[in-house]
């Protein structure tokens, strides 16, 4: 019996293995047939193909999950619910502040600790964010990215505490330089501190990851991948008496936790007053690589020579803002902290290439970004943003400029993202006679190349050459933060099997109908009247946020119908932000109504997601959310 299972085990990976290339060349090659679906390309046969792909997709990934017993995260419901009440921090609670106090002031306090082991180098330790075959799927830490003149890279937690000065508590951030730390691992955290958080009033605990493609694996998916999950496949399949082996390494989980907690703590314990102040700023589509679906996007509109609004059938980027916050110390002898959001993979660093593995510790761009600043004299703060299917790109500048190794390519990123941090209220004759700021080295290294430009040619200039400097906005001293939990489908059978062979630590619900879900955060926050963000689990399509995104209408969808629920922007307004990957990592999140399993071309998000129904349920998590927030 157990010999005749194993067979079948080893048949339906191998006819699943043939699937996913056969569907790779079918849809390489039939993708320009059906790339969008609606008016932009008008194809029901391509339609009909992407149903049948998906429906024989669905069926051998439900065959393949239903080969594996439920691994040892699954939970029935009620202990969910019992697992889930635990370690879990609401905020500042649905009533918001309008004004501030008369006694109310800011108190930021600012930690940041390396994650990499001091043994590294022994073979145990895995990259997180790209496998490949030419690596033999396994992506061991060959080493410490460096680059002559700068140094060796780092893989950080960076931690801010913030409060009001009142007795409303305070909350405590944390963001990890990984690919992803899920809800799970993060509730181990939250439990380490669980003493410290009740005698100090912390009110909220959270932690986000950078998503970063070239740092140590915390998730699991990247390790002996193979070898693991045919280890695990056996073991459940045949209904083994041992131990299913975790994707990621205990040792090093267990050493994060104890890091990320200690340093939670040190930014608790330097607190300080000061004054706050947000600025932002559009940094423009050249900053940003789209490889999001086709149908993504913000739809760009003119107004016609009566006055409407008209869709001019263009889409972009929706979000390439970078929001900037300084605070600076009533003692001037402190050290200002400066924190930033934008949304944009950092995925350079880790890319195998011909000349690379890919294989070197790195922070990619935050790392440079963070160095550039802390060498300008403020401590630095990463909040990831909607990422999706958003990429880094240096744009306009560097091009043609020769690099030795991938990292520098992050290292230009990340400083030139500093200098527009730090330059975002200046003119461009303040950023030329600025020394940190005005390229000079560069100019003087490359300046004969034909292809190099200067990031601040026509900084804070509009299209008639004037000044359009942003304002610096003083942010009144009140701190409004609401979390919630709620309950999301998993109808990704792949994911369904990672999870039944512990590859990732997620607490997964059987439900009684034989259907598998997981509870995760969502949360929204404001900073006084300048600034709201709302928090949200995974790669979050930006459409789900931003206004226009041109997914969510049914001409444009995959489904051709509309997405049944709210985006942010409809919820909490157009000028709301998103702090990504904040406290789960549950893969990409893509509308309902533009998610299909069978265009894995142009919808390859769809793959490496927890599935179809995510996106509504989150959605419809903030509308409840926002409907119990009462303003005082």
């Amino acid at each position: 019996m157990k010999k005749s299972r194993l067979t079948k085990i080893i048949a339906v990976i191998l006819s699943l293995t043939i699937a996913f290339a056969s569907f790779g060349a079918v849809t390489a090659g039939a993708s320009s047939a059906y790339p969008v679906f609606g008016n932009e390309s008008e194809n029901p046969i391509g339609v009909i193909f992407s149903d049948i792909v998906e429906t024989l997709l669905n069926f051998i990934l439900k065959l393949f999950s239903g080969l594996f017993g439920d691994g040892p995260g699954f939970v029935e419901p009620e202990d969910a619910l019992e697992k889930a009440s635990q370690n879990f921090y609401s905020g500042t609670g649905p009533e918001f502040k309008t004004n501030a106090d008369e006694d109310a002031q800011w108190n930021i306090g600012y930690a940041n600790t390396s994650l990499i082991p001091d043994d590294y180098s022994n073979g145990t330790y895995y990259i997180g964010g790209y496998i490949a075959p030419e690596n033999g799927f396994s992506n061991v830490v060959e080493g410490i990215a460096e680059i002559p003149g700068i140094g060796k890279d780092d893989m950080k937690v960076r931690c801010v505490a913030i409060n009001d000065g009142t007795d409303n508590g305070t909350a405590l951030f944390a963001t990890i330089d990984c690919i992803g730390i899920t809800n799970a691992d993060i509730k181990d955290i939250r439990a380490i501190l669980a003493e410290f958080a009740e005698a100090n009033n912390i009110v909220a605990i959270n932690v986000s990851s950078t998503h970063t493609h070239s740092c140590i694996d915390t998730e699991g998916l990247w390790t002996k991948l193979l070898y693991k999950l045919a280890r695990n496949g056996i073991i459940s399949g045949t209904g083994a008496d041992e131990e299913l082996i975790q994707g990621t390494n205990p040792a090093y989980m267990a050493f994060l936790k104890e890091k990320v907690a200690d340093t939670l703590v040190d930014a608790y314990e330097d607190l300080q007053p000061g004054v706050l102040t947000y600025t932002e700023k559009d940094l423009g589509q050249d900053y940003f690589n789209n490889k999001n679906r086709p149908s993504s996007g913000e739809m760009i509109f003119e107004i016609d020579a009566e006055g409407n609004k008209v869709y001019t059938g263009e889409k972009e980027i929706a979000m390439t803002d970078i929001s900037r916050f300084v605070f600076v110390p009533d003692d001037v002898n402190a050290t200002p902290t400066m924190m930033i959001n934008i949304a944009a993979h950092p995925d350079v660093a880790g890319l195998p290439t011909e000349s690379n593995s890919g294989r070197e510790i790195s922070g990619d761009y935050l790392f440079y970004c963070g160095k550039f600043l802390e060498d300008a004299g403020y401590n630095f703060m990463f909040f990831q943003g909607a990422i999706a299917g958003i990429y880094m790109s240096r744009g306009v500048t560097g091009d043609g400029v020769p690099t030795e190794q991938r990292v520098e390519e992050s290292q230009r990123y990340g400083y030139e993202l500093a200098r527009m941090a730090l330059a975002l209220t200046k003119t461009k004759e303040e950023v030329e006679a600025d020394p940190m700021l005005n390229c000079a080295e560069e100019i003087a290294e490359y300046g004969d190349n034909e292809h190099y430009s200067i990031w601040y040619e026509n900084w804070n200039k509009d299209e008639e050459g004037n000044d359009v400097i942003p304002e610096e906005k003083e942010v009144e001293p009140f701190l409004n933060i609401y979390m919630k939990q709620v309950e999301i489908p998993i109808s990704n059978h792949l994911i369904e099997a990672v999870g039944k062979l512990n590859m990732a630590n997620y607490v997964v619900i059987k439900n009684a109908d034989g259907s598998y879900s997981t509870i995760t955060e969502i949360g929204y926050m404001e900073l006084g009247n300048q600034f709201k963000t709302v928090f949200l689990p995974g790669e979050i399509c930006q459409d789900l946020v931003a206004p226009n995104g041109a997914s969510l209408n049914a001409e444009y969808s995959v489904t051709a119908q509309d997405f049944s629920g709210s985006p942010a922007c409809k919820i909490f307004g157009d000028d709301v932000k998103c702090f990504g990957l904040m406290n789960d990592a549950i893969g990409y999140v893509v509308p309902d109504n533009d998610y299909t399993m069978g265009d894995p071309v142009n919808h390859y998000h769809e793959l490496i997601s927890l599935g179809k129904g995510v996106a509504s349920a989150l959605m419809s998590g903030l509308s409840q959310l926002n409907s119990e927030i009462v303003r005082v």
